[in-house]
């Protein structure tokens, strides 16, 4: 039987079944850098730095300094960020979702939402949670809706409540008050969650 836990600013929720997905230490990261957009993330580099520093991420700096998360990333977290690639904002369709997502800076905000977790979620912990359950692991986005994990083909694909597949990859990029994993597809709302997310405050 599924398992529904409690989420605070500084515990992780997620589902897997029964598992429950632990903040990690810091030592269990890679200590190599990981590279994002031609910039290598320093351990000394706020998620933000690190997101406006990459090439591959100029849309999505811009969308977190709209929808006034920029601040909330430069913080002291500690945040997991699920980062779409410009090429996954291009792959919105433009007339439906995308009109939704840009023209309401509500829309945009609780859309960005769901891809920060509100604890350091390494790559690690998204495998053991996978394995530990039934073939997925499901984390609480900062907007109130899960983000499904699951492995297929030796690959970490994520979902969105969509159903909209996104390949998870570079992972553990470390931060000074977090994580960072790219993704390569944007993870939207539907328009009948849309309500319900915005009660829920980052």
């Amino acid at each position: 039987m599924q398992r529904f836990l409690t989420i605070n600013r500084r515990s992780l929720l997620a589902m897997t079944g029964a598992t429950v997905l632990s903040a990690c230490a810091r030592d269990r990261f890679k200590t190599e850098p990981v590279v994002l957009g031609g910039a290598s993330v320093s351990p000394d580099m706020t998620i933000m730095q690190a997101i406006e520093a990459s090439a591959n991420h100029q849309r999505l700096a811009a969308a977190l300094t709209k929808s006034g998360l920029a601040e909330a990333l430069a913080g002291p977290g500690p945040f997991t960020l699920l980062a779409p690639t410009d090429a996954a904002f291009a792959k919105i369709r433009p007339k439906s979702e995308g009109a939704r997502v840009s023209g309401d800076p509500d829309i945009l905000k609780r859309t960005l939402r769901g891809h920060i977790f509100p604890a350091k979620v390494s790559s690690e912990d998204i495998i053991a949670g996978v394995d530990a359950g039934t073939g997925e692991t499901r984390v609480m986005g900062l907007n109130g809706a899960p983000v499904a994990f699951a492995i297929e083909e030796g690959a970490t694909r994520v979902y969105d409540t969509h159903g909209r597949r996104a390949l998870l990859g570079p992972v553990d990029a470390i931060a000074t008050n977090g994580l960072i994993h790219v993704i390569d597809e944007v993870l939207l709302l539907p328009a009948d969650e849309e309500d319900e997310a915005d009660k829920v405050s980052p």
